[in-house]
């Protein structure tokens, strides 16, 4: 996935109007929509300050943009000023960080560091750093004020859990702070460690622990339906219709499935981590986390742990154990080539923490198989990361301090999202970008109306990962942040009072809405 390395460029297309897309006609108007109508590139505190006061004194919408790796439109807003914080590159590696909560190496990022440029900088003085799957997220932006999952979060917790310090400006007051678990702004603090992006204060940047680097074990692991025998073959009954066959296959497969997640838990307390796939007919682990591992060690976890129910059911599979010297080096490998990534950009989503005690159960499993049916026939696919941040692993290290995010994270095996890929139109007519626009607009409803309540279904008590949401998610205080949303809002309304700073389905975003054209209007006084 590309940064977007313009000022209001944002890489959530529902919220680009689309009148400016490189296919349409040339005499169809470009207008902006959406976009910010004007930006300031911050490079120091005193540019957001400004930003501020001039939003305040002129009654104008503010927005906050980073690097605009955002699927819920947090990033933009029309005829809003935005703060373009991408410019915030500086970093300071140190080796003997000294707090009354932490000893140890810290970095200290900018806003606008990326995630490859942060662990290029801790991977030259012999460090890890837990940042994004994907490259170029801005490591303390909306990444880790949202949480912030990583391939490294089972040994190390979220993003959220490593943040040692922020330094913001207040929305209130202009005033420039530090907030840490110990001091004057411990509520702020705890609101940024997970309680989302672009909603108490405007951060310049962050430190977070540094964690010392050393050999990463990896692997890989592939099976699907067409290689199962089902029990007619076996039996040796040739008279079988091929579509009972391939249904019989089809349920074996999903059997085999949902036994390897019920086999995850105690992989992932071992401090792995695994990114997965999963279609109607195919289970792809396409990268695997093991912190201070080689391949044999790798490979003797997966065969105490997920390769026997595989085995068991007679399901043929593609595994293979790797190590590499370090984590840069690992990440490069499974999630590159740098510094792009893996990930491409532009599409609908809608998301799902799916608790350890109920993830290889027939609800679960009946849920991604009727979700993965209805998604092949609809140009849908579901990509999962496995986890234990619950700090109840063998290889765990302890959050820094009591944080915001969301408490579903510590009962997830695994978070799984629903993509749909942005269809652009490229048939470079104002037809072809309608029919493109109208399919787009039917997966919407499909995610929100469809594939989401599924998974919520199957997992009741659960909640949503807020930075991968579907952003017309309903009753979003109670599936983005749970039984910390009332305390999120009292923080809301000491740091930013007069609603300064909106972000969509942001703590007290409720408080206004967008009128049909767009624009941001107040909907009922603070209670």
């Amino acid at each position: 996935m590309k940064r977007f390395p313009f000022p209001a460029e944002v890489g959530f297309p529902w919220v680009q109007n689309g009148s400016c897309d490189p296919y349409m006609p040339v005499t169809q108007p470009c207008e902006l929509g959406n976009y910010a109508s004007y930006s300031i590139n911050v490079t120091r505190e005193e540019d957001v300050v400004a930003g501020i006061r001039f939003a305040r004194e002129n009654d104008v919408r503010l927005s906050i943009k980073n690097t605009g790796h955002d699927y819920l439109g947090k990033s933009t807003g029309k005829g809003s000023l935005s703060l373009w914080t991408q410019n915030l590159k500086a970093i300071e590696v140190m080796d003997n960080y000294s707090s009354p909560y932490y000893t140890g190496p810290a970095i200290k990022l900018g806003a606008g560091v990326l995630a490859v440029e942060a662990y290029l900088a801790a991977h030259e003085r012999g460090y890890r750093v837990v940042g994004g799957t994907c490259a170029t997220v801005g490591v303390a932006g909306g990444y880790s004020q949202g949480g912030g999952h990583s391939t490294l979060s089972s040994a190390y917790g979220l993003a959220a859990d490593n943040v040692l310090a922020w330094e913001a400006v207040l929305p209130a007051t202009g005033e420039r702070v530090v907030a840490t678990p110990d001091g004057p702004h411990a509520d702020l603090y705890w609101a940024l460690s997970g309680g989302g992006g672009g909603t108490f204060a405007v951060v310049l940047g962050m430190t977070a622990r540094l964690h010392r680097d050393g050999p990463v074990g990896g692997a890989t692991l592939w099976f699907d339906d067409s290689g199962i025998l089902d029990g007619d073959s076996i039996n040796g009954d040739r008279n079988s219709s091929n579509s009972s066959s391939s249904s019989s296959r089809n349920d074996v497969f999903w059997d085999a499935v949902g036994a390897v997640h019920a086999a995850l838990p105690p992989l992932l307390a071992r401090g792995v981590s695994a990114l997965y796939s999963i279609t109607d007919r195919t289970f792809n682990l396409f990268s695997l986390t093991a912190t201070d591992r080689d391949g044999a060690q790798v490979a003797a976890l997966l065969r105490a742990t997920l390769l026997p129910e595989l085995e068991r059911r007679g399901v043929p599979f593609a595994f293979e154990a790797h190590q590499s010297p370090g984590f840069l080096a690992h990440f490069a490998r499974d999630l590159g080539p740098l510094p792009y990534g893996l990930f491409s950009t532009g599409q609908v989503t809608g998301s799902r923490l799916i608790p350890r005690a109920v993830v290889g159960g027939p609800a679960v499993t009946g849920a991604l198989r009727n979700v993965t049916a209805a998604a092949a026939a609809g140009d849908f696919f579901v990509a999962c990361q496995a986890l234990d941040v619950s700090g109840g692993g063998d290889s765990f290290l302890p959050r820094v301090a009591d944080n915001a995010v969301l408490p579903a994270w510590r009962d997830a095996a695994t978070h799984c999202i629903v993509v749909g890929p942005w269809d652009y139109g490229g048939g470079g007519d104002a037809e072809g970008l309608a029919v493109a626009r109208a399919r787009m607009e039917a997966k919407q409803r499909q995610l929100a109306d469809v594939f989401t309540p599924m998974l919520e279904a199957a997992t009741p008590g659960s909640g949503t990962y807020l930075n991968e949401a579907n952003f017309q998610q309903r009753n979003f205080q109670e599936h983005f942040y749970g039984a910390n949303y009332e305390r999120l809002l009292r923080v809301k309304r000491k740091y930013d009072p007069e609603g300064i700073l909106y972000a969509v389905t942001g703590v007290g975003s409720e408080m206004f809405e967008e009128d049909a054209e767009g624009r941001l209007c107040r909907t009922v006084e603070e209670r």
